[in-house]
């Protein structure tokens, strides 16, 4: 899918609908920019709410949690 847009004098662009819809991409989405080359690829960040549960299947051990105190410091 290609399309074209305009470069407003505020260097603002509006991505087209279109392409909002396919990448899910609503007002007050958060995107990514990334400059490859001569190309500027855009691409969405996704929401919080879909990494919910991604670590659901690793057991968590209360003891790999604790961490070691550092020793208290001489004043001189």
């Amino acid at each position: 899918m290609q399309s074209e847009a305009v470069v407003s004098s505020k260097g603002q662009v509006t991505l087209p609908a279109a392409m909002r819809k396919i990448l899910g991409i609503v007002a007050g989405s958060h995107i990514h920019f990334e400059l490859r080359g001569n190309e500027l690829v855009i691409k969405p960040e996704p929401p919080m709410s879909a990494y919910r549960g991604m670590l659901k299947r690793y057991k968590l051990d209360p003891a790999d949690l604790v961490i070691a105190k550092e020793q208290d410091r001489e004043i001189l």
